[in-house]
């Protein structure tokens, strides 16, 4: 301070200016600062300020000591961050690439997590409607396969079944033909022509039936439906069959409920008619044949149960396979085409019925449930 005085009374120091200066003393290293103030009655006065920097060297130093730490946490930290971002980003591409190769090996069942609303969010997101509409692509390829398939299955057994059935009665019709013509004259002419006549009636009764089941096996066969009186239907069948009936001193006894279904009035009369022929074939003369409905919440469910004959239970599952006939012999005057059980068990699924057989305590008891007609 006396020599900055000094300095100022003697005109060294100009003090137009703010100055700083270096200064040291003890090995100490100091700042000097001077500026130059004028007070209220405009005098000049300075304002002398001095710092040492030796806490300011001694933190540079620590500092010095310290940078390759420093260095080494923030590249530590640079790697966690980049590590960070680029799983997050790599991630959603590694299931990318995974998802896409499942459906390569035609796998749609994969659906990649849309966590986020930017460009990888909309890719993962067109990637699932991609693999939503291959998916449907392919299966109803695959069904229309299928139904091919069906056909041609169909048809296959449509040709191995006429052929099998057929031989009989062209057999029986063969031999009739070769005694008509070695012996024109014969007095059982009238029987052979009536024998060659039945057996031309049967083929024609198998060709229709074998005709109507490839139908509904085929896959393509739509079923209308419409609102009828079911009561109706089993009247009209149990009439149509009071001679057959009648013929075998059957008793009929009838239960029926007056209520309106949802189903195609001809294909569960046929249904019907086949239940009833097959109750009236097996049951012996003078038993009984219980034909009933008993109405449900939703459904109708229809009974045909004839008593004095059971199905042995190892056959219980055959009897809706085609040319499927219970009897040892399965010869078609006692045990029809075969066909009619098969051609129920086809109507009845294209009506998505329940349906089945089972043994009662003397009897065997047959049975459809359809829907009730809907209340509008």
């Amino acid at each position: 301070m006396k020599a900055f005085q000094a300095d100022l009374l003697y005109g060294d120091f100009s003090g137009n200016t703010d100055t700083i200066s270096d200064y040291e003393e003890n090995n100490v290293p100091y700042k000097i600062f001077v500026k130059r103030l004028t007070n209220r009655t405009g005098n000049t006065e300075y304002l002398f300020a001095m710092t040492s920097l030796q806490p300011v060297n001694e933190a540079a130093g620590v500092m010095r000591h310290y940078y390759g730490y420093i260095v080494l946490g923030s590249f530590l930290l640079v790697l966690l961050v980049s590590f960070y971002y680029a799983r997050r980003i790599a991630r959603p591409m590694l299931r990318m690439n995974e998802a896409t190769q499942r459906m390569a090996n035609l796998d749609f069942s994969v659906r990649l997590p849309i966590a986020t609303e930017d460009e990888i969010g909309n890719l993962s997101r067109s990637i699932n409607e991609l693999s939503g509409l291959l998916h449907d692509h392919i299966v109803r390829l695959e069904q229309d396969i299928e139904q091919e398939k069906r056909l041609e299955q169909t048809r296959k057994e449509f040709i191995a079944g006429v052929s099998h059935e057929l031989k009989t009665p062209l057999s029986v019709i063969e031999s009739c033909l070769f005694i008509l013509k070695d012996k024109p004259e014969s007095e059982k002419r009238s029987y052979y022509f009536a024998a060659m006549e039945d057996e031309v009636k049967k083929m024609n009764l198998l060709i229709t039936d074998m005709l109507e089941l490839a139908k509904y096996e085929s896959g393509t066969y739509k079923m209308e439906m419409t609102p009828f009186r079911i009561d109706a239907v089993l009247e009209r069948v149990c009439a149509k069959l009071a001679p057959d009936i009648a013929g075998k001193r059957l008793q009929l006894h009838i239960h029926f409920v007056p209520v309106e279904i949802e189903a195609n009035p001809l294909r569960i009369e046929q249904v019907v008619m086949n239940f009833m022929t097959n109750a009236i074939r097996y049951t012996p003369e003078g038993e009984n044949i219980f034909v009933t409905t008993v109405e449900e919440r939703e459904t109708v469910k229809v009974s045909i149960e004839n008593k004095g004959a059971r199905i042995p239970d190892e056959q219980m599952e055959k009897i809706w396979d085609r040319f499927y006939r219970i009897e040892h012999s399965r010869h078609r005057s006692t045990g029809g085409t075969g066909l009619g059980l098969a051609i129920s068990k086809q109507i009845l699924e294209l009506h998505e019925a329940r349906y089945g057989a089972t043994n009662t305590e003397d009897g065997v008891l047959f049975y459809f449930e359809l829907n009730k007609k809907r209340k509008t």
